[in-house]
């Protein structure tokens, strides 16, 4: 079949388009970074991660009584400061909680009493918890208050945009960097060729969508996508891999997310949930290594929508619960050390639980999201960020010195 100029126009154009997400133009060919700004990576796991698991009280007896099955054995847990543990299966984030850059924060979560997977998460990433008509995430917000409106500012390393990234500042959704180049030969020569014959167009919107998408595929074209560290060849190692590299190239990126799923574990949560925290660790220490230098300048927070319940179901798994734990990883972190609110474990003695089932939460996760903005990511006032939550320093983690 042979296509008419009219009819290679509209092919070519919804091919390149398909690459950017929906309504996503560079508005202009960015300059590189200088390599000195920060980064923040949002890291979801999703379903509900385990946060006993993940990060094990084993300090705490109450513990050990409540799980029979999934619990951690006592003396395989990584110890950290005497009272929580690692999953053994973390082992290869050991060493960035022992250098100091790595914190801990348990207990932490969402006051939302809900424990619907996709309310909570909403919840998280518009970063208004019980409030259904919150339509723009929270790192979106922070895009549009800090003026970061280049659309190479902001990735998702999936098919589409995380909600976190979702509202009214464009931003760009990338599968895959492998899937951002012209294929076969005479790349450069079809690659001028396509802007000519976009920039000819007499339709506004065919010349500035063919136009910007030839310009990302430029852009992501002089990203070095070469290592020598070895990732996992999960989806989550890839994708991070991907994310290295842009952050590497001082294309202009300044906030990522990137997600990580299946950690839903209703049943044999013993068999399931080693081999998903080894993925975690694996990937997240490949990164933070291959990141060099500039993990100085990059805060990654690791985070799932809920925790689950303290003792373990009929099925050798655990259901939807409350208070989780998040990681936060970077050169700028004070970490080794495991964050609580008021320095107090709240406890997991039936009586100690949040309605009678539940790790209680008591560090509001908009609190951790507000320190990063505010002392990484250097926005002085981060209020515009959180609608109808105060914003107060004294309710800071204490993530950065």
């Amino acid at each position: 079949m042979v296509l008419n100029r009219r009819q290679f126009l509209h092919t070519a154009t919804a091919s390149l388009a398909a690459l950017i997400a929906p309504g996503v133009l560079l508005k202009a060919r960015p300059a590189r970074a200088a390599g000195t700004d920060p980064v923040v990576v949002a890291l979801y796991l999703r379903g509900g991660c385990d946060a006993l698991s993940l990060v094990v009280p084993y300090g705490d007896p109450a513990y050990y009584a409540a799980r029979s099955t999934i619990r951690v054995t006592a003396g395989t847990q990584l110890n950290l400061d005497g009272f929580f543990g690692f999953h053994p299966s973390l082992s290869a984030l050991l060493p960035f909680y022992q250098s100091g850059r790595l914190a801990v924060l348990h207990a932490c979560g969402s006051p939302s009493h809900s424990r619907s997977h996709f309310d909570s998460q909403d919840f998280m990433e518009f970063a208004a918890p019980d409030d259904k008509t919150a339509q723009v995430g929270w790192l979106n917000r922070f895009l549009e208050v800090a003026g970061l409106t280049s659309s190479i500012s902001a990735v998702t390393i999936e098919n589409s945009a995380a909600k976190a990234l979702v509202g009214p500042v464009e931003t760009l959704a990338i599968p895959a960097l492998s899937r951002m180049s012209l294929t076969g030969t005479y790349t450069n020569e079809r690659r001028l060729a396509l802007r000519q014959i976009f920039e000819g167009s007499a339709k506004p919107f065919v010349a500035k969508t063919g136009a910007n998408a030839v310009d990302l595929i430029e852009l992501i074209g002089t990203v070095n996508t070469a290592t020598s560290v070895t990732y996992p060849g999960s989806k989550l190692g890839l994708a991070l891999k991907d994310l290295a590299a842009l952050i590497k190239g001082d294309v202009g990126v300044r906030v990522a997310a990137v997600n990580h799923a299946s950690w839903d574990h209703h049943a044999n949560q013993h068999i399931h949930f080693p081999n998903m925290a080894a993925d975690l660790g694996n990937s997240l220490a490949a990164f933070a290594t291959d990141l060099g230098s500039d993990l100085d300048r990059t805060v990654i927070l690791v985070m799932s929508e809920f925790g689950r319940r303290v003792a373990q179901n009929g099925a050798i798994g655990s259901d939807h619960g409350h208070g989780g734990v998040m990681l936060a990883l970077g050169g700028a972190v004070q970490g080794g050390q495991v964050k609580l609110a008021g320095d107090t474990w709240p406890g997991l003695a039936p009586a100690q639980l949040f309605q009678g089932i539940d790790l209680a939460t008591t560090t509001d996760f908009r609190d951790v999201f507000a320190e990063v903005l505010d002392r990484h990511m250097g926005l002085s006032d981060a209020s515009p960020v959180f609608p109808n939550f105060s914003v107060s320093t004294s309710n800071y983690p204490g993530l950065f010195a």
